[in-house]
Formats: C-alpha cells, sequence, structure tokens
C-alpha cells in the first residue's frame, strides 16, 4: 500500500473516531445514551455528564485534530494520529478499569467496546507505518 493510501486509510480512521467521539459524548452527557448509575460506583463520578464530556471534548477534540493535521501534513499528522490513538485506547482501557459494569443487572461488558480498542490500536499502528515512511523520505 502507497504512502497516500496509508495516509487516506489514517485520516478516515482518525476522523470516524472523532465524530463518534464526539456524538457518543454528547449522548451521554445528555442522558440520551442511558446506562446503569451503577457501573459509577467506585469512581468519582456521580453521573454521565463529565464522562460524556471528556469524551466529546477530549477524545473527539483529540481525534478530530489528528485528522485535520492528517489531511494536511503527513509529517505532522503521524505523529498527531499515535497521540490520538493512544488516548482513544486509554479512554477504552479507563473504562473498563473504571466502569463496574461486571456487577451491573442490565448489561454484561458490550463488544462495542472492543471494536474502540481496536480501532485506537489501529490509528497507532497505522501512524507508526506512516511516520516510518516519512521519516525515511517517502513521499505521501
Amino acid at each position: 500500500m502507497g504512502s497516500g493510501r496509508v495516509r487516506f486509510a489514517l485520516f478516515v480512521l482518525d476522523i470516524s473516531a472523532a465524530v463518534s467521539a464526539v456524538i457518543g459524548g454528547i449522548a451521554v452527557a445528555l442522558d440520551v445514551d442511558r446506562f446503569p448509575r451503577e457501573w459509577l460506583a467506585g469512581t468519582p463520578f456521580g453521573d454521565y455528564l463529565l464522562p460524556g464530556l471528556i469524551l466529546a471534548i477530549v477524545v473527539g477534540g483529540v481525534t478530530g485534530l489528528a485528522a485535520v493535521v492528517t489531511a494536511r501534513s503527513p509529517r505532522l499528522g503521524a505523529p498527531a494520529s499515535v497521540a490520538a490513538g493512544v488516548v482513544l485506547t486509554g479512554w477504552i482501557v479507563g473504562e473498563l478499569l473504571l466502569l463496574n459494569q461486571n456487577s451491573a443487572s442490565t448489561s454484561p461488558r458490550s463488544p462495542i467496546e472492543g471494536l474502540y480498542l481496536g480501532v485506537g490500536l489501529a490509528i497507532v499502528a497505522v501512524s507508526l507505518v506512516l511516520w516510518r515512511r516519512m521519516r525515511s523520505g517517502h513521499a505521501a
């Protein structure tokens, strides 16, 4: 796969993650997506407002910024996207560690967490491929 295609794939991953994080974060913050409060037991959160805002603003913002930077400059987009992939992966890992989903009577863990963990790791992997190509002098 040529560097241009790698860059395009990275852009698609970044922008998809950004749109999903912003929409999902707003839905969580506004309680459109209703999750059991018992999942928050043992966390610093009393409701889903702040986690939803963090998802929308931080995760959505970082991945959205990475998408824009990747579209404009592969040399800067690759490291920006590594950071975005790490932020998304960290969000999911934090969710898995913090939320008390297994004790909730309403729902087990969602397969969507695995999907977004995979997306975060894919962003990191594709970013590193592009970054390596940029460092070795291949054009994008």
